[in-house]
């Protein structure tokens, strides 16, 4: 079972005692990817010793270096072990490595930009539920999903203006998804958001 810990696209973070139930009744493995973690500000990882079919997956992308898609798992040596034997012998390149060095030496840097990003997101999501006819809905995510008339029509208005957002169509219709950015950038966002709708 895969599990999405908050959830892609949604940024909705499952209660925990709804987790820890699949946990407790999964025959199998159940991965929590926890991509987001670092702007959700919760984690499994501390219940990996009580459940021996969890696995936690995370990256490094999410905290400010999506180019470099790298991450890793934890859990029981003999998952990790099975897992092993189909990984790719040689799965990160040296740009990579050099960069998630980069990012390990300077993950305060990275955390207080994460710590940024939250105080935005707790503004952000009231303004942008101001306007009339959209649907906002709850993330603990560096995103927030919302449900507008026309998405198409809002997505290319946004792009004309040169804000980028994510058109969702046609997996979730009329749904676009903004990422929070700087207290600069998500002015920017509203203000091109309001001749959009």
């Amino acid at each position: 079972m895969f599990l999405a810990y908050p959830n892609n696209p949604t940024g909705v973070l499952y209660p925990q005692a709804d987790v820890l139930r699949v946990l407790e009744a999964a025959p199998g493995v159940v991965v929590l990817d926890e991509a987001y973690h670092v702007f959700a500000g919760k984690t499994f990882m501390d219940h990996l010793p009580r459940f021996r079919n969890l696995l936690v997956l995370r990256t490094v992308s999410k905290l400010g270096l999506a180019g470099i898609r790298l991450g890793y798992l934890a859990g029981r040596p003999e998952w990790i072990d099975q897992l092993n034997k189909v990984r790719q012998v040689y799965n990160v390149n040296v740009l990579t490595q050099a960069a998630a060095g980069f990012a390990l030496e300077h993950l305060d840097a990275l955390e207080a930009q994460a710590a940024l990003i939250r105080a935005e997101r707790a503004k952000l999501g009231p303004a942008l539920a101001a306007f009339k006819g959209v649907t906002v809905f709850p993330s603990e995510a560096n995103f927030f999903l919302l449900r507008v008339a026309d998405a198409d029509r809002s997505y290319e208005a946004l792009k004309r203006q040169g804000v980028l957002v994510r058109n969702l169509h046609p997996g979730l219709a009329n749904c676009l998804r903004i990422t929070v950015g700087t207290p600069d950038e998500n002015r920017i966002l509203l203000n091109a958001l309001k001749e959009a709708l």
